[in-house]
């Protein structure tokens, strides 16, 4: 029988007295008559067999070992049993805290009053230009709403709908969402997604690889982005809060399917197509996005448009 159950990672260096527990001799050490101190790991044990150790044990003690152990492709599984089948002997350990925070939100509504959402990617954050010249916020001025603005760097589809979904919209907002082109990722690190376009995501990690060339632009993506406008859709509509959608970089499906949507925008059927890439009126100083001259036709577009559809 097991007394103490000392549990770390695999590669820890046990230097008490305690017995090594595993796959091999589990049931010969829950079935002796004598108590004895074990030591583990989910490596060494296997999923199958953590439930039998934790039943059997009088008390469980983790040893280095909480919610920042290091999870990769091949044991993400692993530790989640673990962790699970913890929490369901709670009163056999003293030592188990969990506090990881998966629920990330890049800014959050800081009063009551009627705000401007303004969603997106680089584009919509401004990359290669001021803050003042962004077209959120100019737009912001214009129609005279504080802005809170939820775009990053290589945002997908699927990372802004996220936080359009989880975020304090409320009725009387204005939400603007700056659609970016569908072949872009997320990949979770460290229990929170980051964000990745074609072009890069195959210098990422090896571990972090997990779609093949023929996903990206492929017929499931794009499907999975257009649900991803209309649940957002459907969110601002239970709100009460007025959505636009605004094409800001996408030059294939995107528009196409989104042409009959009142509320909806291409902000770049006006611009040159050069290959499989927009020719923007001027670019930032980082000669890659658009510049002060783009942001403020974007801002102007926009503006007109919610102020023809009131």
């Amino acid at each position: 029988m097991i007394d103490k159950l000392y549990i770390s990672t695999v590669d820890y260096n046990w230097k008490d007295s305690s017995t090594l527990v595993d796959r091999h001799n589990i049931d010969k050490i829950i079935n002796n008559s004598e108590f004895i101190d074990c030591h583990t790991s989910i490596e060494d044990l296997f999923c199958e067999n953590i439930s039998v150790a934790c039943n059997n044990a009088n008390a469980i003690i983790l040893v280095n070992i909480n919610e920042d152990v290091k999870i990769t492709n091949n044991n993400c599984f692993a530790y989640g049993r673990l962790f699970n089948e913890l929490l369901r002997h709670k009163s056999k350990i003293k030592n188990f805290t969990w506090n990881k925070h998966f629920d990330y939100l890049q800014n959050i509504r800081t009063n009551a009053a009627p705000v401007l959402w303004t969603v997106g990617c680089s584009v919509t954050a401004g990359a290669g230009v001021e803050h003042n010249d962004r077209w959120g916020t100019l737009l912001s001025k214009y129609l005279d709403l504080p802005e809170i603005t939820l775009s990053k760097g290589g945002a997908s589809m699927y990372w802004a709908a996220d936080q359009i979904l989880r975020s304090d919209v409320r009725e009387s907002d204005v939400v603007v969402w700056g659609l970016t082109n569908v072949p872009r990722i997320e990949f979770a690190k460290s229990w929170n997604f980051e964000s990745t376009t074609i072009s890069d995501y195959f210098s990422k990690d090896k571990r972090h690889q997990y779609w093949n060339l023929d996903y990206f632009e492929s017929e499931t993506q794009v499907l999975f982005a257009l649900r991803n406008i209309l649940q957002v859709i459907n969110f601002c509509q239970k709100a009460k809060a007025t959505l636009y959608l605004a094409n800001v970089f996408d030059i294939a499906w995107i528009s196409v399917m989104l042409k009959d949507f009142k509320n909806f925008i291409d902000l770049t059927y006006d611009l040159t197509v050069v290959g499989n890439n927009i020719k923007f009126i001027d670019l930032g100083s980082d000669n890659a996005h658009p510049g002060p001259k783009q942001h403020q036709q974007y801002a102007e577009k926009l503006h007109n448009f919610i102020k023809e559809g009131k």
